[in-house]
């Protein structure tokens, strides 16, 4: 990969993605109410709203991971060797991947199998079929299954790096397409249709991934379906293109006047294809899922680049506590909506309760354990820089900074 992108923090990008982390707080917390996840906790009280939320944040929510993964992924071989690259994605998100698999995850999966009639005490429950159907279906990632996709993606990038000679051609191509790409697509008119011509792209890797031989059975047990591994791969291709041209990037975070009322209908009719749509009916909904995908996607990096372009304080603490967020939220959503099931309350209070506790949660889990204890640290962030956070607060305590700020 060519060292073609500036090296420099990317706080917009980076917002984007914590700023979505912090969100699914709320996505998964609709699930507690929404009639289309009635496993989730034994809740009767339930709202069509909520199916309308989580469908549509996951429109926008894990795309936009995978763009930022591609991202950042090229970034990381511009500055690294192969072998460093691959030890910090082993850190970075193997290691709390599994960590949190084995204790959160199994919690949760445990309360699941007790509110669906289970009667196995915790110990008794390891062993069990269910157990076993959990870990050999690929249930056990739960809301990290993206992470379990990103994983083969970074090897990919890295075999890429690895292979291709620095002189190759295929390395000048590989910036090229993307600045052309830049030139061609740069008015806003033209970006609309490029729009298109993305929708029309994931289309395609849709049809052409479910003609695979066994396409939706798991690659091997407790991984992936060949079909779910490259549904969000394109994403990740245009996260990589985006590193590689300084040009294409702006091109992509462009404020467009026509985007926040494009991205709005998008969300609002959240175009999905089913099975009793006609085939010719149920493409046509397939692309324009993609198109809304995409809009959506594209304008929120539109969005935090034009607000969120500078760094600071506070978005340094909401990056850092992003990934905190998103891997213990999970969890606590169960616990807490099951504590709220007995409760009658009106469903709009029981929602932003359920997301407010989670939240708060988490924020006081990762300020006074994960960013004091080194060995959470690593963890849960897969992170080894527990020294320089001490160094900061005691300077911070030193200046008379009160509060999280000091933390």
């Amino acid at each position: 990969m060519s060292a073609v992108t500036q090296n420099k923090h990317y706080h917009d990008i980076d917002g984007a993605r914590s700023v979505l982390m912090f969100l699914s707080v709320a996505l998964h917390a609709g699930t507690v109410y929404a009639p289309a996840r009635l496993w989730i906790t034994t809740n009767t009280a339930r709202h069509e709203f909520f199916d309308w939320l989580i469908f549509g944040f996951h429109l926008f929510v894990t795309p936009t991971f995978f763009f930022v993964g591609g991202f950042f992924a090229v970034l990381l071989l511009t500055r690294r060797t192969v072998g460093d690259f691959l030890l910090n994605r082993l850190l970075r998100t193997g290691v709390p991947l599994v960590t949190i698999a084995i204790t959160l995850n199994m919690i949760e999966l445990y309360l699941r199998y007790v509110d669906a009639g289970g009667s196995e005490s915790p110990f008794g429950w390891i062993g069990s079929a269910n157990f076993v159907e959990v870990w050999s279906s690929g249930l056990w990632a739960l809301h990290l299954w993206f992470l379990v996709s990103l994983v083969p993606m970074f090897f990919l990038a890295a075999l890429i790096e690895k292979i291709v000679p620095r002189e190759s051609g295929l390395r000048g191509r590989a910036v090229a397409v993307p600045e052309w790409l830049a030139v061609a697509f740069k008015s806003s008119a033209a970006f609309a249709f490029f729009l298109l011509l993305l929708a029309a792209a994931n289309t395609a890797n849709y049809l052409v991934a479910g003609q695979v031989p066994g396409a939706y059975e798991l690659i091997f047990p407790g991984f992936q379906s060949w079909y779910k591994l490259v549904s969000e791969f394109p994403f990740f291709v245009i996260g990589v293109m985006a590193a590689l041209s300084p040009a294409f990037l702006a091109t992509l975070v462009k404020w467009r006047w026509y985007m926040p009322y494009a991205a709005a209908a998008a969300l609002i009719l959240q175009p999905y294809a089913n099975p009793e749509q006609s085939e010719l009916l149920s493409l046509f909904m397939l692309f324009a899922n993609q198109l809304a995908i995409w809009t959506i996607v594209l304008f929120i990096l539109q969005f935090f680049h034009r607000y969120f372009i500078n760094g600071g304080p506070r978005t340094a603490w909401l990056a850092d506590c992003a990934l905190s967020m998103y891997l213990f939220h999970h969890c606590l959503v169960y616990v807490y909506g099951r504590w709220l099931v007995p409760v009658e309350w009106p469903i709009w209070l029981e929602f932003s309760l359920l997301t407010a506790a989670s939240a708060l949660t988490v924020i006081v889990v990762h300020e006074y354990v994960v960013r004091r204890f080194g060995w959470a640290r690593l963890l849960f962030n897969g992170k080894t820089d527990i020294d320089k956070i001490r160094a900061k607060r005691e300077r911070k305590a030193a200046a008379g900074t009160p509060g999280l700020a000091a933390a």
